[in-house]
This record gives C-alpha cells, structure tokens and sequence, in this order.
C-alpha cells in the first residue's frame, strides 16, 4: 500500500522504509509476503531495515532480492545504511 501512495506523485525518486524487530512471524508475516511487498512497483525503491537481534535478521535479510534488506546490529550505524539505500536509489532511478 505505501509503494503504491509514494508512487501516485510526481517525484525525483521513490522511496519507502520498512524498519522492523524481524518479529514479522507474529504478525503472521512470512519473507515471501514481504519479498512481494517491497519488489511490487519496479519504480520504488522499497527496502526493509532489521533492528534486532543477529539471527532473525540475518535470516530475513537473506530472504529478501539484494539491496531490499538490511541488518541494523547498533543503531549508531542506522544513517550508513540509510546512506546506502539513498545511494543505490539514485543510480537507479
């Protein structure tokens, strides 16, 4: 649903944040549904962000197409990884 909002205007580029515990299970969330979710629209650039704990982010980052999913250990090191995904938008957009 937020892909198609950021979508429906004119923009530059098209970015939307999902920031996660990686507890999607008990939101009965499975990382096909969110592969799906992030990868709907090919003009957005849609990325989900894991705060939590090693493996639960790793196995849900792994699961998502290269550069939708990122493991946030320190919450210090949350602008680099934002960083990033603004980078790689621009040289795709």
């Amino acid at each position: 649903a937020a892909d198609k909002r950021v979508a429906s205007e004119e923009a530059d580029d098209y970015l939307v944040f999902v920031v996660s515990d990686a507890n999607l299970g008990g939101y009965g969330i499975t990382p096909e549904m969110l592969r799906r979710a992030l990868t709907a629209d090919p003009k957005v650039t849609a990325c989900a962000i894991f705060i939590a704990e090693r493996d639960a982010a790793d196995m849900l980052s792994s699961a998502l197409p290269a550069g939708r999913g990122y493991v946030c250990l320190d919450v210090e090191k949350l602008p680099n990884i934002l960083k990033e995904i603004f980078a790689r938008a621009a040289v795709s957009g």
